[in-house]
């Protein structure tokens, strides 16, 4: 599939990642990705490859929506879904770069397991409307 501007939605699932303060360790200066942050990615990248991945990374303004859903009964901030996600579409290239993404949405869902990944075109004039008034 080819990726231009004109698409007007891609959607993808994934599984739930990892929380932001699980994806990173120190080793006095150094900083290396922790084994569960590995594992999510290889599993996320395997349930990308049963999905239409574009051809084409996406470099032009997105919006990009993340309905997640809860693995369980405890308390989450759900910005801390964003990062893991945000890194694996760029890795994977389905983004050129997550600068990108212009609008960024994540919200929980009883309908979702894993994460929805939904990417949409933003018209970048409908978003200097929305700044100047």
């Amino acid at each position: 599939m080819e990726c231009n501007p004109d698409d007007t939605m891609q959607i993808y699932l994934l599984p739930f990642p990892p929380s932001v303060n699980r994806l990173w360790r120190f080793s006095g200066p150094r900083m290396y990705r922790t084994k569960v942050y590995t594992e999510w990615a290889e599993d996320a990248v395997r349930h990308l490859q049963q999905q239409q991945a574009p051809s084409t990374a996406i470099n032009y303004p997105i919006a990009l929506e993340l309905a997640v859903g809860r693995p369980d009964a405890r308390k989450r901030d759900i910005d801390n879904v964003n990062k893991a996600v945000l890194d694996l579409l760029e890795h994977v290239q389905i983004l050129e770069n997550d600068h990108y993404v212009h609008d960024l949405r994540s919200y929980w869902s009883d309908k979702v397991v894993g994460v929805q990944i939904i990417i949409k075109n933003l018209d970048s004039s409908r978003a200097s409307r929305v700044l100047t008034e």
